[in-house]
C-alpha cells in the first residue's frame, strides 16, 4: 500500500449487527474507508469495479460460502488482503483457507477488536513491504533493459551493486549490546559485493536477543530480502523474546511476503545478563557448537528446524529450543554454512573433518580468538582461494 494513502477496507457478512459492530469499530479507532455487504455475490461486483486493500469474509453465508467468495477475491484482487470470520466450530475449516484461498489471518467471533485491529495494521504493513519489493525489482529490471549497449551495462551493473553492498553492511550493527557475564564477537565476510548473510541484535528488559541467517541466493535479490528480514526481526522481537515464538511469527510474515523459492536460513538466541543460561532456536542453519573451557571439549547441538518463508502451513513448520548453561570461558559458536563450504584438495568440505577437530583443539580460548583461528585454518585448508561462500559467525563467551 502506497504511503499516505486511505486504507480500502471491504466487509462482507449476511449478519447486519456484525456489519454495524464493524462498521463502529472502525469509524472510532481508525480513518480507514470501509465498504460493507451483506450478500458477496455484490461484494464481488465491488471488487471488479474498484480496487480494495483488506478484504474480511464471514464463512457461513447463504449465497457462498467464505472460502468460495475469498477464492473469487484472490482471482479478482490478488494483491488484496484476505481475512475469514469464523466460529469455532468452523477453525478447521479456517485453516483450510490459509491455503486454498492464501488466508492472511482468521478472526474467531467474538473477536477481539484490538487484536484484530493490529492484525489489520500488520497485514497493511506487509502489503506495502511487497509494493516497494516488487517496485524496487520492477525499476533494476526496466534500468538493465535501458543500457543495451553490454559495457555501459556491465558498468553500470557494478556500480548498483558497489551501492546494493554499501546499503546492506549499513544495516548491520556497528557493535553488539554490553551484557554482564558475556562477550560478544562476531566475523562477516561477504564472497561477493552482496552477500545474503545477516546478523542484527534487539534488546529487552530482560537482556538481548540475536539473529543470525542466510538468505538463499547473492545479489540485490538477497539483499532486498535481508532488509526485510531485519525490519520484520526487529518489529517482532519487540515484544516476542522467546526464540520459539520469534521464529515462528517471523517465518509466517516471511512466507506471506517473499517470492515463491526465496527463504532464510536463521538462527535466534536468548541472553539474560548475570545469568548463564542461553537458549537458542534453529531455522536452517548449521548445528552450533559450545566449545567447554573446563574440559577442554567441543559439544555440537543437534537442533534442526525449517528455514524462514519456505512452508507457510502451520502443520508443518514447529521450531523448538534448547537451553545449555555456559560456565566460565565457555564459547557458543553459531554461524552459516559458508566456513564450512570452504573445499579443500580432493574436492573435501572444511566441514566434514576438519572443521571440528580445529574448534576442539581451540577449547579454552575467547571468543575472538576462536573466530579468529578457526577462519584462518578454514582459508589454510582450501588453499587461501576466493571464498565459495559468506562467513558469518557469532561467538558467544561467558566470562
Amino acid at each position: 500500500m502506497t504511503e499516505g494513502k486511505t486504507p480500502h477496507i471491504l466487509i462482507v457478512d449476511d449478519d447486519e449487527l456484525v456489519l454495524s459492530s464493524l462498521r463502529g469499530v472502525f469509524a472510532l479507532q481508525t480513518d480507514y474507508e470501509v465498504v460493507d455487504q451483506t450478500d458477496p455475490r455484490e461484494a464481488i461486483a465491488i471488487l471488479e469495479r474498484r480496487p480494495l486493500d483488506v478484504v474480511i469474509s464471514d464463512f457461513l453465508m447463504p449465497q457462498m460460502n467464505g472460502i468460495e467468495f475469498l477464492k473469487e477475491v484472490r482471482r479478482i484482487q490478488p494483491e488484496a488482503v484476505r481475512l475469514l470470520l469464523t466460529g469455532y466450530a468452523d477453525k478447521e475449516n479456517a485453516i483450510r483457507a490459509i491455503n486454498e484461498v492464501g488466508l492472511y489471518h482468521y478472526l474467531e467471533k467474538p473477536w477481539d477488536n484490538q487484536a484484530m485491529l493490529n492484525i489489520i495494521k500488520n497485514a497493511l504493513r506487509e502489503k506495502g513491504l511487497r509494493q516497494q519489493l516488487s517496485e524496487k525489482v520492477t525499476d533494476l529490471n526496466k534500468m538493465v533493459r535501458d543500457y543495451s549497449d553490454l559495457e555501459t551495462r556491465h558498468r553500470f551493473l557494478e556500480r548498483e551493486m558497489e551501492m546494493a553492498g554499501r546499503v546492506q553492511r549499513s544495516l548491520l550493527p556497528e557493535a553488539f549490546p554490553s551484557l554482564d557475564g558475556y562477550q560478544i564477537d562476531h566475523l562477516y565476510r561477504p564472497c561477493e559485493e552482496v552477500g545474503g548473510d545477516f546478523y542484527d541484535f534487539a534488546t529487552n528488559g530482560k537482556g538481548a536477543t540475536v539473529l543470525v541467517s542466510d538468505v538463499i541466493g547473492h545479489g540485490v535479490q538477497a539483499a532486498l530480502t535481508t532488509m526485510l528480514l531485519k525490519g520484520i526481526f526487529q518489529e517482532t522481537a519487540a515484544d516476542k523474546t522467546d526464540p520459539v515464538e520469534l521464529l515462528t511469527e517471523m517465518n509466517g510474515r516471511l512466507h506471506r511476503i517473499l517470492p515463491d523459492g526465496m527463504y532464510a536460513a536463521a538462527s535466534v538466541l536468548s541472553l539474560e545478563p548475570g545469568s548463564p543460561k542461553l537458549t537458542f532456536a534453529n531455522a536452517g542453519l548449521p548445528y552450533p557448537f559450545v566449545l567447554r573451557a573446563s574440559e577442554k571439549r567441543l559439544d555440537e547441538i543437534a537442533l534442526a528446524g525449517p528455514p524462514l518463508g519456505l512452508f507457510g502451513d502451520i502443520g508443518i513448520v514447529q521450531y523448538e529450543s534448547r537451553s545449555s548453561d555456559l560456565q566460565p570461558g565457555d564459547v557458543f559458536l553459531v554461524g552459516s554454512d559458508g566456513l564450512g563450504s570452504i573445499v579443500g584438495d580432493n574436492e573435501e568440505m572444511f566441514e566434514d573433518h576438519q572443521m571440528r577437530q580445529g574448534l576442539a583443539e581451540l577449547a579454552g580460548t575467547n571468543g575472538a580468538q576462536v573466530i579468529e583461528q578457526i577462519m584462518e585454518k578454514g582459508l589454510a585448508f582450501g588453499n587461501n582461494q576466493p571464498l565459495p561462500d559468506d562467513v558469518n559467525l557469532i561467538a558467544i563467551t561467558r566470562s
